[in-house]
C-alpha cells in the first residue's frame, strides 16, 4: 500500500487513529479522511466505514480479549499498532471475512505504517487469537463501555441495564420523518417502495417511517424537496410536545441543525420562530435545511445561557431547549462517544444545561411551556435536573406525560431507552411557568 493508498482498512486506520490519537469525532475524522483520499468503490467505501464504526463500538471489548495475548503492552508511540491489531481483530470476530484474509490483510497495515518489527507480532496474535477460538459473549456488551459509563448506567437503571449495553452495540435504524401535510405515510411508503426501498410505519410516531436497510438520502424520493427528512423517531416527538398554536412565539433554542426547526414549521401555521445557536457554522446547517424544505425562520447567533446578549425584546409563548448533553443515548448511532466522552465531561454539561435552563426561563411568558430535552440515559442530566429547577422556581410546575405511550413514566419527566420502540436514547420534561415569583438560591 502507497501512502495515499486507498484500501479501506488503511483508511480506516488514520480514522481510528484521528479518534483513538487526537479526540476528535467519529463523523469529522471519516469525512476528513475521505476529503483527502477518493474512495470510488462502494464495497470499498462500505467496508471502510464499518471498520471505523465497528471498532469504535467494540474498543473497549476488544482490548479485553488481546490484552491476554500481548506479553508486555505496546508503548504509546505505538498506537497504530493497538489499533492495527483492533482492525484485525474486529473482522475476525464481527464480519464474514475469511481468517486467513483478515490477517494477512491486516499485517499489511504494519508493513505500510514501515513498521516491518511489528510483522510477526501482529500475524502470531491474530493466528493464535484464531486458534483459541476467541469469541464475542454477551457480556462483552458491557465490557465494550467505559469503566465510568458502566458504572453509571448500572446505578441509575440497576432493573435496564444490560438491555441499555445491549442495544448501543446494536445498529440502529435509518428513520425518517414524513411530512404529513404534504404526503401521507402510505403514500411516502410507496414511493419508496418504487426506488426498490422497503420502509415501514413507526409503532408509534405517526410522522415516522423506518427503512429496512440503510440508504444514501439521495435515493429517498421527497428529500430534496423537503416531504421526507432523515429524523430518528424519539427526535419527532419534540414539535408534538411543544403543542403550538398559530400566531405563537416560539425559540428553538441551540438548534442545529435545524430538523426540530423544520419539523415545527411544517406542523405548525404562522409560528414567529426564532432558531438560536451560538456556533455561526452550524446556523449555515439550519439555513441550508430551511432552504430545502423552502421556510423561513429568524436564525440568531447567541449563546442561550445569555438571552440579554441576543435578545431584543417580547417573551416567548413557546421555548424548546435541547441541551447539551453527554449524548448517552444516541451510541448506537455515535460509538465514539465511548472513546471520547469522560465522567469529567458530566459536571460541567450540567452545570451548562442549568445555565441554559435559568437563561431561557427568563424569556419564556407566564403561562408559557418550555420543553426541555437531551439525548442522555444519565439521570444526572435528565430528572435530577428538572428537579433542581422545579426546586428553585416557584413559577415553575412540571406537566404529567403520563398519558404518552413511549417511554418510562419517571417522577418528573419521560425517559425513553436506547432500542425501545426502535428509537434513541431521550429525555423529556414539560415545564409550564405560571405567574408567581420565582424562589432565588
Amino acid at each position: 500500500m502507497k501512502p495515499g493508498s486507498t484500501n479501506p482498512r488503511a483508511l480506516a486506520l488514520q480514522s481510528l487513529l484521528l479518534v483513538i490519537h487526537d479526540g476528535r469525532s467519529l463523523d469529522d475524522a471519516l469525512a476528513t479522511v475521505l476529503t483527502d483520499t477518493a474512495v470510488c468503490d462502494a464495497r470499498d467505501l462500505a467496508l471502510y466505514q464499518e471498520l471505523s464504526k465497528g471498532v469504535c463500538r467494540w474498543y473497549f471489548a476488544l482490548l479485553v480479549l488481546l490484552k491476554p495475548y500481548l506479553q508486555k503492552p505496546l508503548k504509546a508511540k505505538d498506537v497504530d499498532l493497538e489499533i492495527i491489531l483492533l482492525i484485525g481483530l474486529y473482522q475476525i470476530l464481527m464480519m464474514r471475512i475469511e481468517d486467513h484474509a483478515a490477517v494477512n490483510e491486516t499485517v499489511k497495515l504494519v508493513l505500510w505504517r514501515k513498521k516491518p518489527w511489528a510483522k510477526g507480532l501482529v500475524n502470531g496474535v491474530l493466528r493464535q487469537l484464531i486458534r483459541d477460538g476467541v469469541e464475542i459473549k454477551p457480556e462483552h456488551d458491557e465490557a465494550s463501555y467505559p469503566q465510568w459509563m458502566r458504572d453509571t448506567i448500572s446505578t441509575d437503571w440497576p432493573q435496564n441495564h444490560q438491555d441499555i449495553f445491549r442495544a448501543g452495540n446494536c445498529r440502529a435504524p435509518m428513520t425518517l420523518r414524513v411530512d404529513t401535510r404534504q404526503r401521507s405515510i402510505a403514500e411516502q411508503i410507496e414511493c419508496l417502495a418504487d426506488r426498490g426501498l422497503v420502509a415501514s410505519a413507526h409503532e408509534l410516531v405517526e410522522s415516522a417511517i423506518e427503512l429496512d436497510t440503510p440508504s444514501p438520502v439521495s435515493s429517498v424520493e421527497g428529500f430534496d424537496t423537503g416531504q421526507v427528512s432523515v429524523q430518528d423517531a424519539a427526535a419527532q416527538i419534540a414539535a408534538v410536545l411543544l403543542d403550538c398554536e398559530p400566531g405563537m412565539r416560539v425559540l428553538d433554542a441551540c438548534a442545529a441543525p435545524g430538523g426540530k426547526t423544520i419539523h415545527l414549521l411544517q406542523v405548525n401555521d404562522d409560528l414567529d420562530l426564532i432558531a438560536l445557536d451560538q456556533n455561526p457554522a452550524r446556523l449555515k446547517m439550519i439555513e441550508q435545511n430551511l432552504a430545502r424544505i423552502n421556510r423561513q425562520a429568524r436564525l440568531i447567533c447567541g449563546d442561550a445561557a445569555n438571552p440579554q446578549v441576543w435578545h431584543e425584546g417580547g417573551l416567548f409563548d413557546r421555548i424548546l431547549a435541547d441541551v447539551p448533553c453527554s449524548a448517552s443515548g444516541v451510541i448506537r448511532r455515535h460509538p465514539d462517544i465511548k472513546l471520547l466522552r469522560r465522567a469529567s465531561d458530566i459536571a460541567r454539561l450540567v452545570q451548562q444545561q442549568r445555565n441554559i435552563l435559568d437563561g431561557l426561563w427568563s424569556v419564556l411568558k407566564p403561562g408559557g411551556l418550555m420543553l426541555y430535552s437531551t439525548c442522555s440515559i444519565f439521570k444526572q442530566e435528565n430528572e435530577r435536573q428538572i428537579e433542581w429547577f422545579v426546586d428553585k422556581y416557584d413559577n415553575c410546575t412540571e406537566q404529567s406525560l403520563n398519558s404518552v405511550r413511549w417511554g418510562e413514566s419517571r417522577a418528573l419527566g419521560r425517559q425513553i431507552f436506547p432500542g425501545q420502540h426502535n428509537m434513541d436514547g431521550f429525555y423529556y420534561a414539560c415545564l409550564h411557568k405560571v405567574a408567581i415569583g420565582n424562589k432565588q438560591d
